[in-house]
Formats: C-alpha cells, sequence, structure tokens
C-alpha cells in the first residue's frame, strides 16, 4: 500500500474540502507523540516538530498526496518513525461517522485487510507506522501484514541463556526487540510528582527548612542536587523498563508487580527502622535494595534488564504507587 493512498481515502471524509498538502501535514502530525526533550520542545516552539514542516513547500505536499512524483523522502520518514505513536490519529479514526467506517472497512477489504468495524482506529495506527516505516527504508509501495490481533509474548516461556537486553534492546534467539518507552530527563512529567515530593520534604527535614521544592534544587547544597539528578536518573530508567516491558509481553505489567513487591519485602525493615531525618531514611534504603535478591519475577531471567540503576528506580515507582508514603514519617496516613 502507498502513503498517497490511505492519505488520499481518509481525505475524502475527514477533509474534503482542505487543501491536499495541508492535510498531508496534518495527518503526520497528529500521528506524532508530545515532544519528550528539550530539543523537541524546541523544534515544536517553532513549527517544525513535524518533519513534514520544515523546507517543504505546500505544492510538494499536494504532489505527496498525488502520489506521481513525489514521496516522503527517507530522512523524513526515519524522524516520523522516532516520533510516532498514532493513538491520537486512531482516536480519530474511531470518532468517525458509521457510514464513513463503511467506507474505510470496503477499502481495506479490497486490499485484503479484514478490519472490524471496532478495530478501524488501531487498523490505520498499525498501517501508517508500516507505511513510514518502509519509507524510512526507501520502500514506497509496502507489503501490509495488520498485527493487531498478534498475541504478545509471554515472559513465562522466555528461557534464560537465550534472552539478555542491550542498549534499549531485547534479543531473544537473534530476534530483536526494541524496548518502546524511552523517558528522557530533559523535561519533569507529571507522573513523577509523588517520588519527587517526596524527596523533597526528606531534603526540606535534614536541612531544617519548613519546605522544598523543585524549583529549590539548583540552590540546595551540592550533595542533595546530586542525590536529586541521580535518583531521577534511576526512576526514569526503571519507569521506562516498566512501561515498555507492559507493552511488549502480555503479562509484563504482573511481572513487574511481583518485581515491586519482591523489592518491597528486601527493603520494608529497613525503610521502617529508626532513623534521624528522612534523608537519612532514603540513603539507607538505598543502600539495602542493591543488596536484595530479586528472584521471583520472572523479570529476574533477562540478563542486563534490571541493573542497579534499575533497582533504585524501582525503590522511587514504590513511592509513587504509595506503597512507601514518605521518607520523613513511614507511618504517614
Amino acid at each position: 500500500m502507498y502513503f498517497h493512498e490511505i492519505a488520499g481515502e481518509l481525505k475524502t471524509y475527514m477533509s474534503p474540502t482542505e487543501r491536499g498538502g495541508e492535510f498531508i501535514i496534518w495527518l503526520v502530525g497528529e500521528t506524532l507523540r508530545d515532544p519528550m526533550t528539550e530539543e523537541e520542545e524546541k523544534l515544536a516552539e517553532n513549527d517544525e516538530y513535524n518533519p513534514m514542516t520544515p523546507h517543504m513547500s505546500l505544492n510538494m505536499a499536494d504532489q505527496i498526496l498525488e502520489g506521481k512524483s513525489k514521496f516522503i523522502s527517507k530522512a523524513r520518514a526515519g524522524l516520523i518513525c522516532s516520533r510516532y505513536d498514532g493513538q491520537v490519529f486512531a482516536d480519530e479514526i474511531d470518532n468517525l461517522y458509521d457510514a464513513n467506517k463503511d467506507h474505510l472497512q470496503n477499502f481495506l477489504a479490497v486490499r485484503g485487510l479484514d478490519v472490524e468495524r471496532d478495530e478501524l482506529g488501531s487498523a490505520v495506527q498499525d498501517i501508517l507506522d508500516q507505511i513510514f516505516h518502509g519509507l524510512a527504508k526507501g520502500i514506497h509501495d509496502v507489503d501490509i501484514e495488520l498485527t493487531i490481533h498478534d498475541l504478545k509474548p509471554s515472559i513465562k516461556n522466555l528461557a534464560a541463556d537465550r534472552i539478555y537486553c542491550e542498549n534499549g534492546k531485547l534479543f531473544i534467539d537473534g530476534d530483536v526487540i526494541e524496548l518502546p518507552v524511552k523517558l528522557s530527563d530533559a523535561q519533569i512529567y507529571d507522573f513523577e510528582a509523588g517520588y519527587i515530593s517526596a524527596l523533597c520534604d526528606a531534603y526540606a527535614e535534614v536541612l531544617s527548612r519548613d519546605n522544598v521544592t523543585v524549583d529549590d534544587i539548583p540552590k540546595l547544597p551540592k550533595k542533595y542536587q546530586k542525590n536529586f539528578y541521580e535518583q531521577r536518573k534511576a526512576y526514569l530508567s526503571a519507569e521506562s523498563i516498566q512501561r515498555s516491558i507492559s507493552e511488549v509481553y502480555e503479562d509484563g505489567k504482573n511481572q513487574f508487580d511481583i518485581l515491586k513487591d519482591d523489592a518491597y519485602n528486601g527493603v520494608k525493615i529497613t525503610y521502617y527502622d529508626d532513623f534521624d531525618n528522612g534523608y537519612r531514611r532514603l540513603l539507607e534504603v538505598l543502600k539495602k535494595i542493591s543488596d536484595v535478591q530479586l528472584t521471583k519475577s520472572k523479570l529476574s531471567l533477562i540478563k542486563n534488564l534490571i541493573g542497579n540503576l534499575e533497582r533504585l528506580g524501582i525503590v522511587h515507582i514504590l513511592v509513587n504507587d504509595k506503597t512507601i508514603t514518605s521518607w520523613v514519617d513511614p507511618y504517614e496516613e
């Protein structure tokens, strides 16, 4: 399937009166994830985050929709793939009128792709992903094999001697699975609020301050700044793995939950011990997790997946989950 074929079909009922080039640029933009790094934020501010916007005229975008002589270049397609998500666009497909969904079903059926009406959003998300990856390799006519019905593999079936993790990828019997989630420390995400608040409370107590906020971190003594940035790095690494494993494996979430429970049981005696302040309690728990044997989860079979950095991060995930409630007062309700 060519990109201009699916794009032209979608335009007929998503934006029939809009100029073709403008629709193409909008369509690609709707499939992208939110910017995750400072560099990407700057690109977005300059209206250059969408790979179709920099140095492309509307005339060229028009020709891409026509599919006669111009195609999305390998370089642009590669950038699209690196920023692709597709979920927002999938939701927009699922919100189409039923008559338009019928047309889309027929369009796909003619091309040998039988999709139920309530699966159209996921199917288009999958199709565009495959097309963009094909274009990134210089392939214009991509053979589509829908993966929306593929069952996720189970961690329970993994053999420890045939799987390992390296550079954000799982290597299994010669197959390579790239872990899809890579959280960057260039920005603070909303979902970090819990463990960051707990860290700030620990810093405030040891420094005899009423409170400490994220904005205060750069003004704290160096050792607390260093601690904060190290803990964020650890958390984001562990959280990336938690999200990736949950997405890749059918039982990934359950196995990561087992890992968290195993970690908590290993540190809880230290956590509830008496300390002069919350910062000391934090440090002792972080020391303890490095020595705990995490063997209950099948994730322990994957060599190099859970290292010392991720162990520290799991502690902060436990704070976000409210399993660990406070570094200052472990009995806090």
